[in-house]
C-alpha cells in the first residue's frame, strides 16, 4: 500500500484504517467487539478512497473520526480527550506501519539480495501479508507496553484533564501527524527510492518518539508546578484561618472577661435596689450568660479532640460562619482523640468544600441544619457531612465538572474533590441520600498506630 503499488494494497488500507480505530477504542476505553462490524465498513470505504487519494486518505479518515466525535458530543465540540486519543492511534499506526514495510524489506532483501522497486514488486505478494503479519505483532507489543505502563499514562491524562492541557497537545499531535502524512505523500509523488524513504522515515519516527517523551515531561513538570503553586495557596489559605481563628477567641476571651466583670459590678447595685424590673433585667443577662457558657462547652470544645490544627481551626471558622447565617452546624465525635498526620493540606480542602457547599445549599432551605461528624475506627478516619435536601439530587453527576443543584453556579468544587481523592491513594469519597439527607463522607486511610 505505502512504498510499493500492489494488488492487495486495498488490504493494507483497509489493515491500517481498522487497526487505527482498535487503537483509538482502547485508548479511550470503550473497546467492544460489536464495533468491529461498523469499524470494518468504515475502514473499507476510506480503504478504497486511498486508491485514488495515495496516503492522503487517511488525514481524510482522521477528519472523519474527529467529525464524527464532535457530531455526537453534545455541545457540538471538541472533546481534546478523545481527540488526542484517535491523532495518537493513527500516529503509532503508521509508525508501526512504516517500520513493518522495512522490516519486511529487509527480510526479502537478505533472501534474495536485491533493494530496487521493481525487484520488489516480484515479491509482491509474499511481500504485502508479510508486512501485514509483522505489523499485527508490532500491534500486540504495543498495546502489551501500554497496558503496562497503564497507571502511569492515566495519570498522566487525568493531570492532561485537570490543568486543562488537552488543547495544547492535541494541536502538537495533530501537528506531528500532518507533518508525517506530508512525508509520505512527498515521497509517493516524488518516487523516492526505498532506501531513502526508510532513512527520512525512521529519523522521523526516532524524532516522533521523542516527541511523545518530551511531552510527557513537559505535563510532569506542568503539574509538579501547578501543585507546588496551589499547596502554597492552601498554605495560605491555612495561615489566614489559623489567624482568623485566634482573632476570635481572642475576642471571644476579651467579651467573656469584660461581660463576666460588668456583671459582678452589677451584681451588688442589683442587690441594693427593690426594682422588681431592674433584677429582671440582671437575671436575663446572666441566662445569656449561661447561654454563652454552653456554646463553648458543647459546639466548640469538642473539637479539642482534632489533634490537627488547622483541621480543628477550619471547622470553628466554618462554625462561625455558619452561625452568622442563621445556621447550625452541629459536630459529632466519637471519641476523644483524632490525630490527623497526614493529608492534612487534601483533607482541609475536601472539607472546606463540602461544608461551603452545604451552608450555601441550606440558606435556601427551612431546615437550616448541618452536621458534621467523625468516626475514628480500625485506622480508618471519616468524616461526614449530613445537611437535608428539598429536591432529589442525581448522585452520578455531582462530581462532574460543571455540574451543579444551584442557579448560576459553575460547579468545580465537587469536581475538585474527585480529581484530589483520584490523586490519593488514602483518600475515598462515599455518597448517599438517607431519608431526603444529603450524606458524603470521606474516608482517609491511616496506619493502625493513628
Amino acid at each position: 500500500m505505502i512504498y510499493i503499488q500492489t494488488n492487495l494494497s486495498p488490504l493494507g488500507n483497509v489493515f491500517i484504517l481498522f487497526a487505527t480505530l482498535q487503537l483509538a477504542h482502547f485508548f479511550m476505553h470503550d473497546f467492544k467487539y460489536y464495533y468491529w462490524i461498523s469499524d470494518l465498513i468504515m475502514s473499507t470505504i476510506f480503504g478504497i478512497i486511498g486508491l485514488y487519494t495515495n496516503n492522503s486518505f487517511i488525514l481524510f479518515f482522521v477528519l472523519a473520526l474527529l467529525g464524527i466525535h464532535i457530531f455526537k458530543s453534545n455541545p457540538h465540540q471538541i472533546n481534546y480527550n478523545n481527540g488526542i486519543s484517535i491523532v495518537m492511534a493513527a500516529n503509532i499506526q503508521l509508525t508501526l506501519f512504516s517500520l513493518s514495510t522495512f522490516l519486511a524489506s529487509f527480510i526479502i532483501y537478505f533472501q534474495n539480495n536485491t533493494w530496487t522497486t521493481e525487484a520488489m514488486k516480484r515479491y509482491q505478494n509474499v511481500f504485502a501479508p508479510m508486512t501485514l503479519i509483522i505489523n499485527f505483532i508490532l500491534l500486540c507489543i504495543c498495546v502489551t507496553i501500554i497496558n503496562h505502563y497503564e497507571v502511569k499514562i492515566q495519570r498522566v491524562r487525568k493531570n492532561i484533564v485537570r490543568y486543562q492541557l488537552g488543547k495544547r497537545i492535541f494541536i502538537m499531535l495533530f501537528t506531528l501527524l500532518l507533518a508525517f502524512m506530508v512525508i509520505l505523500i512527498i515521497s509517493d509523488i516524488e518516487e523516492v527510492s526505498p532506501l531513502i524513504q526508510m532513512g527520512i522515515l525512521l529519523i522521523f519516527t526516532i524524532l516522533s518518539i521523542s516527541t511523545y517523551w518530551q511531552s510527557i515531561i513537559f505535563i510532569q513538570s506542568f503539574t509538579m508546578r501547578k501543585e507546588a503553586s496551589e499547596t502554597a495557596e492552601r498554605i495560605k489559605e491555612l495561615d489566614d484561618y489559623l489567624t482568623s481563628s485566634q482573632q476570635q477567641n481572642e475576642d471571644l476571651r476579651k467579651f467573656k472577661h469584660d461581660f463576666q466583670n460588668i456583671m459582678l459590678s452589677l451584681g451588688q447595685v442589683v442587690d441594693d435596689q427593690s426594682s422588681d424590673e431592674i433584677k429582671r433585667y440582671y437575671h436575663e443577662l446572666m441566662d445569656q450568660q449561661n447561654s454563652f457558657e454552653n456554646i463553648q462547652t458543647h459546639s466548640l470544645s469538642e473539637l479539642q479532640s482534632i489533634k490537627s490544627k488547622p483541621i480543628q481551626s477550619l471547622l470553628t471558622q466554618k462554625y462561625f460562619m455558619a452561625k452568622s447565617k442563621g445556621i447550625h452546624l452541629n459536630f459529632e465525635l466519637t471519641n476523644n482523640d483524632y490525630e490527623i498526620k497526614k493529608n492534612d493540606l487534601s483533607i482541609i480542602r475536601i472539607i472546606g468544600i463540602l461544608l461551603d457547599n452545604a451552608i450555601e445549599y441550606v440558606q435556601g432551605i427551612e431546615n437550616k441544619v448541618i452536621t458534621c461528624a467523625l468516626i475514628n475506627s480500625s485506622g480508618t478516619l471519616e468524616i461526614t457531612i449530613d445537611n437535608s435536601i428539598k429536591n432529589n439530587i442525581d448522585l452520578n453527576k455531582i462530581f462532574q465538572s460543571g455540574y451543579s443543584t444551584k442557579t448560576h453556579h459553575r460547579g468545580y468544587g465537587l469536581a475538585n474533590i474527585k480529581n484530589i481523592t483520584d490523586s490519593s491513594d488514602e483518600l475515598f469519597i462515599d455518597t448517599q441520600i438517607i431519608h431526603n439527607h444529603l450524606m458524603i463522607t470521606l474516608i482517609v486511610l491511616q496506619d493502625e498506630e493513628h
